[in-house]
């Protein structure tokens, strides 16, 4: 009895430091995505439902947020607590799945990976889905082991009603249990049935929205190339960015050699484990491989997009410090200090500034600020930019003649914001069609992520 309370006490002070580093930093502001994410969920319940056919997401977790942000209170710390709740809670949920598989040691080192892990820190504070289904997926398989079936039905249809991506945790289920546990695999097929019949109301949405991602690359081209990875080195950097999570290291020789190191230990974690766990191996491995494979059709395979197989790798690396406990905890915690240290005190690793540059072109709200894109980006609209908006690029890649047109008659004041330019115009015409109106560079601020906003005046 002594013993089990000792557990939940340290569980606690696990859970306690999880959150503690995923409320550092959460007054950044909001980046494009999530200013997106935010504009969509402000729309009414029926438009989120039924007016995003652009947006290749389903609609739970834009409901969360729109009831989230009903609570009237909009500054970045607050609306970032949804996210990290499921963060943290995820922390919880590991402990139970490991301590069920394995033991309660096995199932608290795991929670104690999952609370110092840089990717899963930041992708905790993240307005986005990515916290949720990382958390669902392990209810799904705590669910799975414990035959809870029902329970196993609703929490895979909330999953693939939030990312569509989770398609692949009941695909990687059905490969366990048809080569590991024959003998649940038909219940597991009424549970899949009942997921499905409870998704046939989003059918028509997903078909919609399935026809714009496979012809990406017929209004957005080179958009692909941004969104997915390159086959031969999607299983690599997925398991370097899960481990070390969202950083970056100048000379890139040393940046190559650190992810060599992490590989390294990743690998060593696997053999150190001592046991090759077919439930984990598939809840892994199958994703990754799928969404690479899938990712020739659609753009798909991301690191955060497969946040719902994290939690399997941090179980298989709790097993190897279970047989090496100094050695290779010693290892993980070095490599998150140096992933969070990087993440915590490094802005061009932290989330576009566009709080700070819609503040520096709202102090000249009479000069317009040029884009290199066919609309205003969803942080100007978030943030309340003052300016008037040129749209210069409404086709990709920019060619002269249509930005000769976009820019008649550019007044003698105005902002170029470069942001995205290198998809959008990487011939930089822009800035060559402005200059030949007559107007020259007189100032410019970098803000990172966002790039440098350029002020141009007649002379």
């Amino acid at each position: 009895m002594g013993q089990i309370k000792k557990h939940h006490y340290i569980l606690i002070l696990i859970i306690l430091l999880g959150l503690g580093l995923r409320l550092i930093l959460i007054n950044q502001s909001f980046w494009l995505d999530e200013a997106a994410q935010l504009d969509m969920s402000q729309q009414p319940v029926s438009a989120i439902w039924s007016g995003r056919d652009a947006d290749f997401h389903p609609p739970l977790f834009y409901l969360l947020t729109h009831y989230w942000l009903n609570t009237g209170l909009r500054s970045e710390w607050v609306l970032r607590l949804l996210p990290i709740i499921f963060g943290v809670w995820s922390i919880f949920a590991i402990y139970l799945l490991a301590t069920k598989l394995f033991s309660s040691r096995a199932g608290l080192i795991s929670a104690l990976i999952l609370a110092i892990n840089p990717f899963h820190i930041y992708y905790s504070q993240e307005m986005r889905s990515y916290s949720l289904i990382c958390l669902f997926a392990i209810f799904s398989y705590l669910f799975l082991i414990r035959r809870q079936w029902l329970r196993l039905s609703l929490v895979n249809v909330l999953l693939i009603y939030t990312h569509y991506s989770t398609f692949f945790v009941p695909v990687s289920q059905i490969v366990f249990l048809a080569f590991y546990d024959r003998q649940h695999f038909s219940r597991y097929l009424q549970s899949v049935l009942i997921t499905m019949v409870l998704y046939l109301p989003w059918i028509p949405r997903l078909l919609s929205q399935l026809s714009a991602g496979i012809n990406i690359d017929q209004y957005l081209p080179g958009w692909r190339q941004l969104l997915t990875l390159p086959t031969f080195k999607s299983l690599p950097f997925i398991l370097f960015k899960f481990t070390a999570g969202k950083i970056d290291i100048y000379p890139r020789y040393v940046y190559y050699l650190y992810g060599g190191f992490v590989l390294a230990v990743v690998t060593t974690g696997f053999i150190w484990s001592k046991k090759m766990v077919p439930l984990l191996s598939t809840w892994l491995f199958v994703p990754i491989f799928g969404s690479m494979a899938l990712s020739l059709f659609i753009p798909q395979t991301q690191p955060f997009r497969l946040i719902f197989t994290l939690p399997a790798l941090c179980i298989y690396l709790s097993l190897a410090v279970l047989n090496r406990p100094k050695t290779f905890l010693t290892l993980l915690i070095y490599i998150s200090i140096v992933g969070n240290f990087m993440y915590f005190t490094r802005p061009r690793l932290q989330r576009e500034q566009w709080r700070q540059a819609v503040a520096y072109l709202n102090q000249t709200p009479s000069s317009p600020v040029i884009v290199k894109f066919s609309d205003s980006f969803a942080p100007m609209k978030w943030y309340g930019l003052k300016n008037p908006i040129i749209p210069s690029v409404l086709h990709f890649p920019a060619q002269p003649n249509q930005i000769s047109s976009a820019l008649t008659d550019i007044p003698g004041q105005v902002f170029v914001v470069e942001y995205l330019g290198t998809l959008t115009d990487p011939r930089r015409l822009v800035e060559r069609t402005v200059f030949t109106s007559g107007l020259r560079e007189t100032s410019g601020v970098d803000f990172p992520g966002v790039g440098i906003i350029r002020e141009y005046k007649r002379l």
